[in-house]
């Protein structure tokens, strides 16, 4: 975040009331739209605070500063031990299936595992995890995310019409990652596994907003384009202040069975490259293998070897 805008945050939060203050958990500035998450116990406490996120938002309204004002409560300290995000800024790497087989490494390491699938326009967690069941609702209007080979996992996908475009801007991408997070009943976790949305618009900025991430994952393959994209997507965590973890080289190479060495379809060390840009580690290195998003369900050696390295990746980040 530039001087220029801390300063704006700055000067803005002094204006607030002295209940107000403590309670801002964050507060972002991008392409002159205003993001502010103000910090709740659970969710009937968000309700019986809602009185001071109108104050916020009549405050920032007066000073007619920005184009869009974005208000929302999270309880997310209480909720998640940890917070993993899988993060790539090209779509058509894998994203999804990785977040899928590390929510289910960890699971089977006997943590207990949320799965966020954030990606609003393109949610591909309900298909990999072949979920066709909705979810419920409690007494309180909590949505129960629905449970799967022992992982809570909540996607817009689970409640919308699997064939049905969606058609949202700004604001109504925000009010529904804003259920998913904030009115899910997701119970105490020790991980919440997040598949970030590709790109970095307003879906992406509002979850990095809403959660505090421990650990990010990014995800490429070698090729110069999606390479090109990644890096926006590290320079927007680190701008965020979310550590980068290590890089997932995905579609590496393809094993040949007929070969006498791998292929590298996609080029060979542009991660590496990448990872040394950015002071960081190449964590996994997965080749192209058919159907890998089935998981680990199939009874090979080439699959077992990739359940290895899901639950070494796991080991290494709980440690």
């Amino acid at each position: 975040m530039n001087d220029k805008n801390q300063k704006l945050i700055n000067s803005l939060i002094s204006s607030f009331s002295v209940k107000l203050k403590p309670l801002v958990n964050d507060f972002v500035i991008r392409d002159n739209k205003a993001f502010i998450t103000l910090k709740a116990k659970d969710y009937d406490d968000a309700k019986n605070l809602e009185r001071y996120k109108k104050e916020c938002e009549e405050i920032l309204k007066n000073k007619n500063i920005f184009d869009e004002i974005f208000i929302s409560f999270t309880e997310k300290e209480e909720l998640f031990n940890k917070v993993i995000a899988i993060s790539s800024c090209k779509g058509g790497v894998g994203k999804s299936t990785i977040a899928v087989n590390l929510a289910l490494a960890l699971k089977r390491l006997n943590y207990s595992v949320g799965l966020l699938d954030a990606d609003i326009y393109g949610p591909s967690v309900p298909k990999l995890l072949k979920i066709s069941a909705k979810p419920e609702v409690d007494e309180k209007k909590k949505i129960i995310p629905v449970t799967q080979q022992g992982l809570k996992v909540m996607s817009i996908g689970l409640l919308i019409e699997e064939e049905k475009p969606i058609i949202w801007r700004g604001p109504m991408i925000q009010g529904a990652l804003t259920q998913l997070i904030e009115e899910v009943k997701w119970g105490k976790l020790d991980f919440l596994v997040v598949d970030l949305p590709p790109g970095t618009g307003d879906a992406y900025l509002a979850v990095l907003q809403k959660l505090k991430i421990d650990y990010s994952l990014i995800v490429t393959t070698s090729q110069d384009l999606a390479i090109a994209d990644t890096k926006k997507g590290i320079n927007l965590m680190l701008k965020f202040n979310i550590p980068v973890t290590g890089i997932i080289e995905n579609m590496s190479y393809f094993e040949c069975d007929h070969c006498s060495e791998p292929n590298y379809i996609f080029g060979k060390n542009g991660v590496e490259d990448l990872a040394k840009q950015f002071n960081t580690k190449v964590v996994a290195k997965l080749p192209i293998i058919s159907e890998f998003e089935e998981g680990l369900k199939q009874n090979n050696s080439k699959l077992e070897n990739k359940e290895k390295i899901f639950n070494n990746l796991a080991e290494n980040l709980i440690n």
